[in-house]
């Protein structure tokens, strides 16, 4: 069950993220950045709870997983912030992207190696 909600809580903030930093006007970018800050406490109370289960399976991956997610965050911030400023790049859009993309993919392997199964 809280596989499942961390999952649709990825799947609500990059949604959000995608949303946000592609609007034109700030204010409206402001609206998807407090969106996202919802995600972000979704994700939290999820990923506490999921890593207290799969910590003594694979310690190691759990806590890659966990400063991927923490740092993936904190790009999501940054951009958020740079948009705000008119001062978004390609290069950090390029970098959140790669940034979502590795924490997903250790997310899969985590859940793979705990279990044998992709799903």
């Amino acid at each position: 069950m809280f596989l499942i909600i961390h999952i649709i809580g990825w799947l609500w903030l990059t949604v959000m993220v995608a949303l946000g930093l592609s609007r034109k006007a700030v204010k409206s970018a402001n609206r998807y950045l407090i969106l996202s800050r919802l995600g972000y406490l979704l994700l939290i109370v999820t990923g506490v709870y999921l890593a207290t289960k799969t910590f003594t399976g694979n310690w190691w991956l759990t806590l890659i997983k966990a400063v991927l997610g923490i740092g993936t965050i904190g790009l999501i911030e940054v951009a958020f912030a740079r948009k705000q400023e008119s001062h978004l790049t390609g290069h950090l859009l390029a970098l959140l992207s790669l940034g979502i993309l590795v924490t997903v993919v250790c997310g899969a392997l985590l859940h793979w190696n705990l279990t044998g199964n992709w799903i």
